[in-house]
């Protein structure tokens, strides 16, 4: 297994200047040979979080991300764009860059350095909002009851959920070496339909909870959908893709609507994550990810767009566990 890194130290960013900050992708969080994406949109939250905090809008409202390349481990350079700074929200356009990165001002080489992500976000301070509130009949549907958390802690399972082993050590092995960082725990029942997945998530490192910075790489967990239509080994015959097969599933664009902030330092232990595609098609899918906490209090809601490839687009050029 992967070595575990506390979150907060693989997102940790450095100001280079008023607006160009310094962050360092780890292996630890990739898929294959490339840093999860929305682990990467983490550490674009995160330098956002920074760079507007003397303004008191650390929150990011709304963000949405932009997946231009494959990135990869190693430092990287995110540099900030106030585009429409304001008193009460304020939108910031960021962008990653890697390869060719100086250790001065301009901080990356023209023709050489690469943006990989773009980002539009909108920051404000969620605790001083104030509006019209109304309530509505939404609530998120589940025919499996609510765990009971201390056995899911101390017994990896109670009457309905259990967990998982996925990383590592489990079903995806070290090719989905992010996984590594999270305890999973879905229905004991099996999902309601295999494109839907329904399933809480912990930090393994106890001391670390899910703060706003985190609900980049939360969304970005577990695109998996495609996997529940995995065949059996030897049942292939009627299937549209082999048991053997390995798929990588990249982000092309992801979105984010934060709710509710979380607490700052401290964070929360408990996610509850509703994934959905509604069509799986041509090689792409779309996926809506519904974020609560254990009171059931809606946190977030992403919805993201991938492509469904096979693992040699990822790997191609490289050795995992390398640049």
């Amino acid at each position: 297994m992967s070595t575990l890194i506390p979150f907060s130290q693989a997102t940790k960013v450095k100001r280079l200047d008023s607006h160009t900050y310094k962050t360092n992708l780890l292996d630890s969080y990739c898929i294959g040979t490339v840093p999860n994406g929305g682990y990467s949109a983490s550490c674009l939250l995160e330098a956002a979080r920074l760079h507007l905090a003397s303004k008191h809008q650390k929150d990011a409202m709304t963000s949405h991300f932009q997946f231009l390349n494959r990135t990869e481990v190693g430092p990287a350079i995110i540099i900030i764009s106030e585009t429409k700074p304001g008193r009460q929200f304020s939108m910031l356009h960021l962008t990653l860059y890697q390869r060719g990165l100086l250790d001065q001002a301009p901080w990356i080489t023209k023709g050489t350095s690469r943006a990989e992500i773009t980002a539009y976000l909108t920051m404000t301070d969620l605790s001083r909002e104030q509006g019209l509130t109304l309530p509505t009949v939404w609530s998120l549907p589940s025919k499996t009851a609510s765990p009971d958390f201390s056995l899911l802690k101390s017994k990896r399972q109670d009457d309905n959920w259990r967990e998982l082993d996925l990383g590592s050590s489990g079903a995806f092995g070290t090719y989905a070496r992010v996984l590594d960082n999270c305890h999973f725990y879905f229905p004991k029942r099996g999902q309601e339909h295999p494109s839907v997945i329904d399933l809480w998530m912990r930090f393994k490192i106890r001391s670390e909870g899910f703060t706003n910075s985190s609900l980049g790489l939360v969304s970005d967990a577990f695109p998996y959908v495609v996997e529940a239509f995995r065949p059996p080994p030897g049942g292939e015959t009627d299937k549209p893709f082999k048991a053997t097969e390995i798929f990588w599933y990249p982000t092309i664009v992801m979105s984010l609507e934060l709710k509710r902030s979380l607490p700052e330092e401290k964070g929360v232990e408990w996610l509850r994550l509703r994934m959905q595609s509604k069509e799986i098609r041509n090689g792409r899918l779309d996926l809506e990810v519904v974020i609560t906490d254990e009171k059931g209090e809606l946190i977030g809601v992403s919805n993201q767009v991938n492509l469904i490839l096979g693992s040699e687009r990822n790997t191609g050029g490289r050795e995992i566990g390398k640049i």
